[in-house]
């Protein structure tokens, strides 16, 4: 975290934490923990929701990171769901913003929120989703243990 987190922890002081980095790990090493975080607290947002009674035979990847056919391969096992990437997905909040324009300029609720067309599906890979498990129970642990030390 280096700008605090939100769902679900609602904690604006929670921040980035490297646990045992050894003499092994080089930058690309590095680089996979920091998104493997971020998946992590997707995850945690996401088991917040669903334990809440929400759930969706699939997800949206939108921003830049639908780019990449790897992340949502992490993402769709990381959830256990399956995620769709729309035609432009990766200008998802802007196509957002103009849909609220288009709206309010009188579209109608069918035309603005017409699904875009599906460009790509990534789908879980439950041996990725396995082995992912036991590394985010860790993270919980680790984030549990740390609160207290955010400040």
């Amino acid at each position: 975290y280096l700008s605090g987190e939100r769902t679900p922890h609602n904690n604006a002081n929670a921040q980035g934490v490297f646990f045992g980095l050894t003499h092994e790990h080089d930058a690309a090493a590095l680089g996979y923990a920091v998104l493997e975080g971020v998946g992590f607290g997707l995850l945690d947002g996401w088991q917040a929701l669903t334990a809440g009674g929400g759930d969706a035979e699939s997800l949206a990847l939108v921003g830049g990171g639908a780019r990449s056919e790897w992340w949502a391969k992490v993402l769709a096992s990381l959830l256990n769901t399956r995620l769709v990437n729309g035609v432009g997905a990766e200008a998802g909040g802007a196509l957002g913003a103009a849909r609220l324009a288009w709206l309010a300029c009188g579209g109608t609720v069918d035309e603005v929120c017409r699904p875009p067309d599906i460009a790509r599906v990534a789908e879980p890979d439950p041996e990725l989703a396995a082995a992912l498990q036991p590394r985010h129970a860790r993270f919980q642990r680790l984030y549990t243990a740390l609160r207290s030390e955010f400040s």
